[in-house]
């Protein structure tokens, strides 16, 4: 494996691209890591009473729309956000994805979907007894994201 770098003032924001003959497990596990890597840091900022938190990404397991608010679900918790859902999916990584018109979810923590044909399918977590909703129009994008998870392990 060869690797360069390429130093481009121009860019509005570092960009790491993989060229490679074929797709191999070494690969898949590379751009895992960086994946990681690149959203492990990343916080965000919620509130809870009167205190501001700050979250690391990872520890949340999906968001939805609540009135005036964003409500940011971890394992036990429930923080607030004034942020609009719009805002918070356009920054947040691939991992996060919206599965309905008021909620985004955290792939990651997805440990199981009940599917329903007719009507919203139930999305279930790791470590937590907390359901968030998928709606028709959205379900497919997540079972291909999850597949994707699948073959990548």
């Amino acid at each position: 494996m060869r690797i360069n770098i390429d130093v481009d003032p121009s860019l509005e924001q570092d960009m790491i691209t993989i060229h490679c003959k074929e797709i191999t497990d070494e690969i898949l596990e590379l751009q895992r890591l960086l994946s990681n890597q690149a959203s492990g840091g990343q916080k965000i900022s919620a509130f809870m009473d009167d205190t501001e938190y700050y979250l690391d990404l990872k520890s949340i397991i999906f968001m939805e729309a609540d009135g005036n608010y964003i409500s940011i679900h971890t394992g036990k918790e429930i923080y607030r956000t004034r942020q609009k859902l719009y805002e918070l999916e356009e920054m947040l990584p691939r991992d996060f994805l919206r599965v309905s018109k008021s909620t985004i979810v955290n792939t990651t923590m997805i440990s199981s979907i009940k599917k329903n044909i007719t009507g919203a399918s139930e999305v279930a977590f790791k470590n937590s007894v907390k359901k968030a909703y998928a709606s028709r129009n959205y379900i497919k994008a997540l079972l291909e994201i999850m597949e994707e998870k699948r073959l990548k392990r």
